[in-house]
């Protein structure tokens, strides 16, 4: 398809041991407390990187934790605003302190009904309360009635609220928006049975959740004004949703090449006008073509060119700048 080529500048690189495997991870890339985080994996350790407002750098700072799940048992973990890190494992939530000490532990359910299941915890944008995912109680007939959202004290740990979610067994991912809503972003990934994408905020009354828009796609990217862009498992479609406003749909078949198809596992605003996304002949290629795309209509405006052909993330920061990985190296793009 004939489309303008905008090329891409690079502003900066910085190496980061586990980023490909990261990027391929539910927590590996998050939205907390009003900017984007890294969390890697590698040789033991878990390194949270917290990426730079300066667009010269990559990461601004980092800080690293002995892995507690180096086993390789399913853990996702969350930065919290303290600069402490909370580990979600399938059967405890634990709060670790910077020097790397226990805050606390809250035991749950475990998850061994579900092998495929997993759970995932966030601060609330007031940065007071951790909100949690956790495998919900049976009923009589031994089949789960829900999983649990629990909002948990950030310094003690306690309950202060639980709400029985319409999703069990399920893989969770929070994240929070770019500007500054009370609430954040659950979704629920239930392979066959789909995806639910819900909103979470704590309040004075317990905890609110309710179903984000018409929004059923496991891979979201937040703009501002509560704007979800999805993209559906097999990259056939994508979809903007915004309260109020109507839903706009765009098929890979009408947009990319024949055969081709939305790929990667981070749509996302580049800048409040653009939509940066990839696109290959198959969902898990390694390499992919990066599109803009208008951010209303989500029609193409340009293909992004490199120096080489770029890997398949194209991660957007919302500040008219975003991240690509080649191998083991972050790098940080702009347009002219």
């Amino acid at each position: 398809m004939n489309r303008p080529r905008v090329p891409a500048r690079l502003l900066a690189r910085e190496p980061l041991p586990g980023v490909a495997e990261a990027l391929g991870s539910m927590d590996g890339f998050l939205l907390r407390d009003g900017a984007h985080w890294f969390v890697t994996r590698h040789d033991g350790m878990i390194s949270v990187g917290r990426v730079s407002a300066d667009p010269s750098q990559v990461l601004a700072r980092r800080a690293a934790w002995s892995d507690p799940a180096a086993d390789g048992a399913d853990t996702s973990c969350s930065p919290l605003p303290d600069g402490a890190l909370a580990v979600s494992g399938r059967e405890a939530v634990t709060v670790h302190e910077p020097d790397g000490t226990v805050r606390w532990v809250h035991r749950h359910r475990d998850w061994s009904h579900a092998p495929g299941a997993s759970g995932a915890c966030t601060s609330d944008p007031a940065g007071r309360v951790l909100l949690q995912t956790m495998a919900g109680p049976l009923g009589v007939d031994g089949l789960s009635e829900g999983d649990l959202c629990r909002a948990l004290d950030l310094a003690t740990g306690e309950v202060l609220a639980e709400h029985v979610l319409p999703s069990f067994s399920a893989a969770y991912a929070f994240q929070q928006f770019p500007d500054e809503r009370p609430d954040v972003l659950l979704t629920a990934s239930m392979g066959q049975d789909g995806t639910h994408c819900l909103l979470v905020s704590h309040t004075s009354t317990g905890l609110d959740v309710r179903a984000a828009g018409s929004a059923e796609e496991p891979y979201v990217g937040l703009g501002g004004d509560g704007v979800l862009i999805g993209q559906d498992v097999g990259g056939g479609h994508l979809c903007r949703t915004q309260d109020g406003a109507d839903d706009v749909v765009v098929a890979a078949g009408d947009v990319l090449p024949e055969g081709w198809v939305f790929a990667g596992w981070t749509p996302g605003f580049v800048d409040d006008r653009r939509v940066l996304v990839s696109a290959a002949e198959e969902p898990w290629a390694e390499e992919a073509t990066h599109l803009l795309l208008d951010g209303r209509t989500l029609r193409p405006l340009a293909d992004v060119v490199y120096p080489r052909t770029p890997g398949v993330s194209a991660v957007p920061l919302g500040d008219g700048t975003w991240l690509t990985h080649d191998g083991e190296t972050v790098q940080r793009w702009t347009t002219p």
